[in-house]
């Protein structure tokens, strides 16, 4: 299997490396062992929450949304 992106010393991997999902919600996946996945979440889930609280998968748009700015739109359904 391919190397793991986490570790450029394959003796720092711990587990089978296996290919996982971007926490982004992009749908890419890379090649982590267990340890290297385990380190990518604690990395950067925080940053991910915090993105995901500003701009909530949700059709009713956040009380700062103001729809006349650069004339976007929350939903597209609307």
């Amino acid at each position: 299997m391919n190397d793991c992106i986490e570790h450029t010393i394959p003796a720092d991997c711990e587990g089978e490396v296996m290919f996982y999902q971007a926490l982004s919600g992009s749908g890419e996946s890379y090649p982590r062992c267990e340890k290297g996945y385990a380190e990518y979440v604690e990395r950067v889930q925080p940053q991910m929450d915090s993105i995901r609280e500003r701009y909530p998968d949700s059709s009713t748009p956040p009380s700062w949304f103001d729809p006349t700015y650069a004339g976007e739109r929350w939903d597209d359904d609307y």
